[in-house]
């Protein structure tokens, strides 16, 4: 474990790191060098740089990086990939949560330290994810952040396995400051975030005798709809999806095509009455935007407390709690309806039996339809009040004493740590109460057409009233409130000693042992009502149980030759239900001159079976595919609609009803929903991995740096059940049951004669079925460059510091690929960026800081693996983009910090991302596919310049 010492001698000084680069450059001489322990050791040591490399970013840097959460430091490492985001995990099994991905091989992957110990993770797992919540962590409590990017399961056991974070807090602080900070974009102000945090410190540990620290942060984010941003977007997207054409919203603005499906509704494209808002079509439209949310608001409190205590005699007892609460609160569409609309199919996690949504025409009998006939319904419920919000308490206590006996060290601890999670929503239908208000859309008869048609002549003619107010019980049977809640509580011990145990041509030889145990319990429970099934659409993850684990380890440096170590290190981890898993690594240093050191390193990784896959669960979720048997033909119809369409003027009444018809036949197909069905699997193996890295630190010059490191992961047995894209691929070669689909007879996106017309021979997408298995494994492999410089010119001293990272290769497994083969090299694939690098320059002048950083991230195709056939090359010459369309483009940003420290005990920072005000390159993809081509993806798109002004104040 790596921990800030103090044993005799205070504080312990640690070589100064320059900027967020990890090479470090040689200790002031004025300051007392001691040995400390560093992130992926548990043996103490002088040498500022390890066999491993370790990246640090030190608290000056985080300052000059301008962020305001441990999230947004995180996104700012190289290594480092799209992971869940509270602000866009709002239809995520964790809302309110969000990860850090290293090498882009999972939010698992990556395991979190605070202070060298591990933290509660989030007590909701994001559908068999279970992972760290970087919002439960204060950015304004930290001293450092140490990035051990290579696996680190020798040293710290299971999860480990892309790498480590260990984030370190202040220790031994005295005095009290107080800091705020306003973040806002020049664009749009409406996106802007506030922080304000507490610190206070008092007793000298050397003098006093004991320190304590407490520190409380506060964090609050306004929350956005893309109705106040969307005439901001790229107005490139507007040349591919009509939606967002310039001059589309009509009433509603000069961008953004309002929704037909709107309250109080349409039908025969006739509105009821009291209608807001009617087109040149003569249909009620609703403003859509007004409800898409750009991002949620988000109310957080995080709070550490930690002291110390010298005890004589080499002794020294430590303590520490760690407590947040966040809010955050997501806004909904309002429920739709639409007699064309396929059917929503869903499951009852209690039984496992799948259910189907269908709807259906409004009946020739009810009193609003004069056709004589079923006809069309399209209709909102702007009284469904959609929205959810996740609300999170997480806390870690801990407890210790750490001394020195005789040439050892030892350190011993114990600690809970725990969390709850509530997660309630309201939107969505009740099955139960649609059926008591509405009318029951399972009744349905043949009719002699042979298709399935509905069969009750009340429908839509109970209790809700259509264009009517309802009253609050109507409503509530209609809407009722569901969710889910989870808890998750550890405790743990642990210990650990080490030293010098002999020696070697006049060297010592140091040794660590240690081991630990802990007790997990997890528990995921939802409302009785989606656990009955009675929430229309609404997936279910659930889980409750408990293990206990226990591991053992071992590490040794031992020297070979002068300036050459040879460090080799072993844990052996039981988890409950599971054989013990053994996790070695070796490592050699070689100082091979003073301007040269050479590093390597291997090691073997693992990740346990987490208790949401381990444990007697069936997970619900719903995800979106291209139907490879549907999709073609459905852009071909639709082309043909808007083909019609634009041969009609403005006030035909049927083009409006053709380009809606165009827009919902790719709607459903491109990509089309479907239910996901995934039971646990107690026969699963651990996920095993094989990492190596091999490098350099060279000094060419004094005060300039130079780490190059090769890094190589590949990890077998992975964990996962089949992603719908795959099994839509070879859905043919497949048992029966594992693809589902609806009958021809119930297709509501083609007719019987659209059928015939454009080869539709299949029906509609329903589900997939699986359960979770060892089937996957994924390779690989790229170079991490840092730079570091640090001189003085004749205005001041300026430091220059610089990090990237080249992929070279990812390949993921396919078992259904020719009998089972790897994948294509997704490197410059969609979100796996060949390079992404920075370069930063800071120059101290007086009171002034000023700091200049580049940002650069290479082009990447939006095709990602060989089985991606949504957005191939022929995909996107059917969807008639070009070849740079096809692909998003590199990216180049540039911010900017100053700071001022003229003021007695006061800090004035501005800190301006995106100093060109350059808006990141259009992803047609992201639009067309999550978006629907109507949402918006991109808040970077619409936030364009943004700046943030800190004060900080340290009283007497």
């Amino acid at each position: 474990m790596s921990k800030h010492l103090m044993l005799k001698q205070g504080v312990v000084a640690v070589a100064l790191t320059l900027a967020s680069s990890h090479i470090v450059l040689a200790q002031e001489n004025s300051q007392a060098i001691q040995k400390v322990i560093v992130t992926g050791s548990n043996i103490k040591q002088i040498d500022a740089e390890s066999a491993t490399p370790l990246q640090i970013i030190k608290r000056e840097e985080i300052t000059r990086l301008g962020v305001s959460s441990v999230r947004q430091l995180l996104d700012t490492l190289t290594a480092a990939t799209s992971s869940l985001s509270d602000i866009g995990g709002s239809n995520s099994f964790a809302s309110g949560a969000s990860s850090v991905d290293l090498r882009g091989l999972g939010k698992q992957s990556t395991l979190v330290l605070l202070n060298s110990r591990r933290v509660a993770p989030y007590a909701l797992a994001d559908y068999n994810e279970v992972f760290t919540n970087l919002d439960s962590l204060p950015i304004d409590a930290v001293e450092r952040v140490d990035i051990l990017r290579s696996g680190g399961s020798a040293v710290y056991g299971s999860d480990a396995v892309a790498g480590v974070i260990n984030i370190i807090t202040r220790g031994d602080y005295q005095g009290l400051h107080l800091r705020a900070s306003h973040d806002r974009s020049l664009k749009n102000g409406i996106l802007n975030t506030s922080v304000a945090s507490l610190t206070g410190g008092f007793g000298n540990l050397s003098t006093d005798k004991y320190n304590i620290l407490a520190n409380v942060e506060v964090y609050k984010r306004s929350n956005a709809n893309w109705r106040e941003l969307v005439d901001d977007i790229n107005p490139a997207y507007g040349n591919k999806f009509p939606s967002l054409a310039d001059g589309s919203g009509q009433n509603f603005g000069n961008r953004g095509t309002p929704s037909t499906y709107s309250y109080p509704g349409n039908i025969n494209l006739k509105p009821l009455g009291n209608c807001p808002t009617v087109n040149s079509g003569g249909s009620c439209v609703y403003d859509r935007y007004e409800r898409f949310e750009a991002r949620p608001s988000a109310d957080r409190v995080n709070m550490l407390l930690a002291g110390k205590v010298d005890l004589g005699n080499d002794l020294e007892s430590f303590s520490e709690v760690l407590y947040s609460r966040t809010e955050t609160e997501y806004m909904s569409a309002f429920q739709s309806y639409g007699s064309s609309t396929a059917p929503s199919t869903w499951g009852v996690p209690r039984t496992g039996e799948q259910k189907t949504f269908r709807y259906h025409m409004l009946p020739a009998t009810h009193p609003l339809n004069t056709s004589g006939a079923p006809a069309d319904l399209r209709y909102r419920f702007v009284d469904s009040d959609g929205m959810a919000k996740a609300k999170s308490d997480q806390y870690r206590v801990v407890t210790g004493l750490r001394g020195v006996v005789g040439k050892y060290d030892w350190e011993s601890a114990v600690g809970i740590m725990g969390g709850k999670t509530t997660n309630y929503e309201r939107g969505n239908f009740s099955a139960s109460g649609f059926k008591k208000v509405i009318g029951d859309y399972d009744k349905v008869k043949l009719n002699d057409k042979g298709k399935y048609v509905l069969d009750d002549p009340l429908f839509f003619n109970r209790d809700y009233k259509l264009g009517q107010p309802n009253s609050a019980e109507v409503l509530n049977t209609l809407f009722p409130q569901y969710g889910t809640v989870g808890k998750v509580t550890q405790y743990f011990v642990d210990g650990k000693i080490s030293g010098e145990v002999a020696s070697f041509n006049g060297r010592p030889i140091t040794m660590a042992v240690g081991g630990d145990v802990r007790h997990e319990k997890f528990s995921i429970n939802v409302t009785d009502n989606i656990l009955s099934g009675d929430i229309v659409g609404r997936g279910a993850a659930t889980a409750n149980a408990s293990r206990y684990t226990s591991a053992l380890f071992t590490e040794a440096n031992v020297p070979l030759l002068k300036g050459l170590d040879l460090i080799g290190a072993a844990r052996i981890d039981k988890m409950q239900g599971f054989d013990a898993h053994v996790s070695p690594k070796l490592a050699v240093r070689w100082e091979a001159s003073k301007e040269l050191l050479v590093r390597a390193t291997w090691e073997g990784g693992f990740r346990a079976p987490n208790l949401t896959e381990s444990a007697e669960s069936t997970k619900f979720s719903f995800t979106t595919s291209a139907d490879p048997k549907r999709c073609p033909q459905a852009r071909v119809m639709a082309n043909d609609l808007r083909a019609q369409a634009a041969k009609l003027p403005n006030s035909d009444p049927n083009k409006a009803a053709l380009l809606a018809k165009a827009d919902t036949t790719t709607g459903e197909e491109c990509p089309a929903g479907l239910a996901n069905i995934v039971r646990n699997n107690p026969d699963l193996k651990p996920e095993v991995s094989r990492s190596s890295t091999i490098g350099f630190v060279l000094e060419p010059v004094k005060g300039t740096t130079l780490t190059m490191d090769y890094w190589h992961i590949q990890r077998k047995d992975e964990i996962e059940n089949k992603s719908a894209v795959e099994l839509l691929a070879s859905e043919d070669t497949l048992p029966a049951g594992t693809v589902n689909r609806l009958p021809l007879n119930e297709d509501t996106t083609f007719s019987a004669e659209e059928r015939a017309k454009y080869g539709v021979k299949v029906g509609p997408l329903v589900s997939t079925t699986g359960k979770f298995e060892n089937v996957s494994k994924t390779k690989t492999h790229g170079v991490d460059v840092g730079l570091a410089s640090r001189f003085n010119t004749g205005i001041g001293r300026l430091d220059l510091s610089g990090n990237a990272t080249y992929m070279l290769g990812m390949r993921r497994y396919a078992a259904t690929r020719n009998g089972g083969s790897w994948g294509d090299n997704l490197k410059g694939r969609y979100g796996n960026s060949a390079l992404v690098a920075n370069l930063g320059a800071t120059l101290k002048t007086g009171d002034f800081t000023n700091s200049l950083r580049v940002v650069h991230e290479s082009a990447t195709k939006l095709q990602l693996d060989y089985n991606d056939s949504a957005y191939n090359p022929k995909a996107c010459e059917e969807l008639e983009w070009s070849e740079s369309e096809c692909r998003i483009a590199s990216y180049n940003r540039f911010d900017y910090f100053v700071s001022y420290t003229g003021i007695k005990d006061l800090t004035l920072s501005l800190f301006v991302r995106n100093l060109l005000d350059k808006r990141p390159p259009q992803n047609l993809r992201a639009l067309n596919g999550t978006g629907s081509g109507i949402i918006p993806q991109s808040l970077e798109d619409v936030t364009g310049r943004s700046v943030r002004v800190s004060l900080e104040y340290k009283f007497k």
